[in-house]
């Protein structure tokens, strides 16, 4: 099917547009590259591309294209889901991507003519994940921000490291020491200004999930303690190559989880604990760390940036009102009618 739409021609993305798509995608990544290099340059190659599209394609991503003539100068793909966030649709960095000279124009086509039917199939939240060169696009179509994706070079020599005064290497044995702090990530989340909504099951396998990290070797996970008992931890992972993505470079290191207790903020345990993380990740070989928070959280959105991340993608949302699905719900006009108002 093709659409006229505003002086550029949509038509449902297939896969012969692979091409021409991973083209877009890998000329994006290129300049992705030049203002973070610690980035993986392999994405600047549209092969490499291609695979991304292929798989993405093989996972149900569906949506459109935007041809100017027989130029593909942008598309857009979703995923669908149910669950705890509700019928949903996301769209990953690899699913969106349009020519430098395109622009905000075509991306609001290509939405516009999707999107219609992501509501008509019960698809009131929207996700995106960008990259930060294509955060604007995104904010002009009502969405906001939801979780920072972030990175660092890791400076240093690679030596062993000795951790500092009250910082060791956790094992499974302190799991019940920890447990008063393991839900703490959780509690941030849940709490204002955040309010996401985490449900009991989440809770449930804090335990077992943290048990699991102290018995994976390729895990770092260090903790502060003082006489009164453990008040901070940090954990470290290794990026499986399975998961070596557009974000986060292959042969990188995850700065997976953190927290201190709130009695011990403030009194350089989070900073200790991150600086040794990190030394301790040189001298394992690792030159790049990822991590992610969410953008509301008042602590995370400080202490990272301060520790030198800097924030290269982002996670947003919108949510469309419920009551479109409703039957007093009148569909506006199509925006090639030409009409404005205020709502």
């Amino acid at each position: 099917m093709c659409v006229g739409f505003g002086g550029a021609a949509l038509e449902s993305f297939a896969p012969d547009h692979f091409r021409a798509a991973a083209e877009l995608l890998a000329a994006r990544h290129r300049r992705d590259l030049a203002s973070e290099p610690s980035l993986s340059p392999s994405f600047g190659d549209p092969d490499t591309c291609g695979s991304l599209l292929v798989q993405a394609w093989e996972e149900g991503a569906r949506g459109a294209v935007a041809l100017e003539g027989n130029t593909v100068v942008g598309y857009l793909l979703a995923r669908s889901g149910d669950g705890l966030r509700g019928r949903h649709c996301w769209t990953q960095p690899q699913d969106a991507a349009c020519s430098l000279g395109a622009g905000p124009v075509i991306m609001q086509q290509l939405y516009a003519h999707l999107s219609g039917q992501w509501l008509v199939d019960g698809c009131l939240h929207h996700y995106t994940v960008t990259p930060a060169s294509d955060l604007s696009l995104w904010l002009m179509l009502g969405f906001a921000h939801e979780q920072v994706h972030a990175i660092m070079a890791l400076s240093g020599t690679a030596r062993p490291t000795v951790p500092p005064p009250g910082v060791r290497s956790a094992r499974p044995e302190d799991i019940d020491a920890l447990e008063p702090l393991l839900g703490l990530v959780n509690a941030a989340h849940a709490a204002p200004p955040v309010f996401a909504f985490t449900d009991q099951p989440m809770w449930d396998i804090l335990r077992s999930g943290h048990l699991e990290l102290l018995g994976d070797p390729t895990v770092a996970y260090w903790v502060s303690e003082n006489p009164d008992g453990i008040d901070g931890f940090t954990v470290m992972r290794p990026v499986p190559d399975d998961e070596a993505s557009l974000m986060k470079p292959r042969g990188s290191v995850e700065l997976l989880l953190a927290a201190s207790a709130p009695q011990a903020r403030g009194r350089g345990v989070g900073r200790r604990l991150a600086e040794h993380a990190w030394a301790d990740a040189v001298s394992r070989g690792f030159r790049t760390c990822v991590t992610d928070w969410r953008a509301a959280n008042p602590l995370s959105s400080v202490f990272w940036p301060r520790r030198g991340f800097r924030p290269h993608a982002y996670r947003l949302h919108r949510i469309l009102d419920p009551r479109l699905l409703t039957p007093e719900h009148v569909p506006g006009l199509p925006p090639e009618s030409g009409t404005s108002g205020r709502r």
